[in-house]
């Protein structure tokens, strides 16, 4: 049991390329079956946390190629997605630059001396959801679709903010700390 959650974190990297060679694919229902990767892709994301909490298994590698694994799928079916113009191009941009800035505050954060660590919040947690739903909205063409984008995107940017603050409050209790 020990190394389940890494096991699935690793099958979902795998997952993406195979993603993109259905999604790109001429094969029948090729969406479908790319919303269906994406869709078991989420399953072991929830899959694996669950299981790294409940035994505690929770390793150095985990806990980096997790959320790395997290952000590489959804980036990954977003642009996809606004390639074929099933999302707005706005969209997809807003949650790359959101990750990318995340992904650097945290490698700032773990590089520190030491370590400053920040909790996922309630925000985040919700962002993420919805961005999951956007891309369900968006393969199966449902009414609302662009507003939950917006919505989302709203979402991630206010996520964004609260992190870097935190971050920034973070820095500067530090700095105060070593007067």
């Amino acid at each position: 049991m020990k190394h389940v959650p890494n096991i699935l974190t690793f099958i979902r990297l795998l997952l993406i390329p195979v993603y993109f060679m259905v999604f790109y694919s001429e094969a029948e229902h090729a969406l479908l079956l790319a919303l269906a990767i994406f869709v078991v892709a989420s399953i072991t994301d929830v899959l694996d946390g669950f299981l790294a909490r409940k035994y505690q298994v929770v390793s150095k590698f985990g806990t980096v190629a997790d959320p790395f694994a997290d952000k590489m799928m959804q980036v990954s079916v977003l642009y996809s997605l606004s390639d074929i113009s099933m999302l707005e191009k706005w969209f997809f941009w807003i949650i790359l630059v959101k990750e990318l800035c995340q992904i650097l505050l945290g490698i700032i954060m773990v590089s520190m001396k030491p370590k400053m660590i920040m909790s996922a919040n309630i925000f985040g947690k919700i962002t993420t959801v919805l961005v999951f739903v956007t891309i369900i909205f968006a393969v199966l063409s449902l009414p609302g679709a662009t507003i939950i984008q917006f919505i989302t995107a709203v979402l991630a940017i206010i996520t964004f903010t609260q992190y870097a603050y935190h971050f920034l409050m973070g820095l500067k209790e530090r700095k105060l700390a070593n007067k």
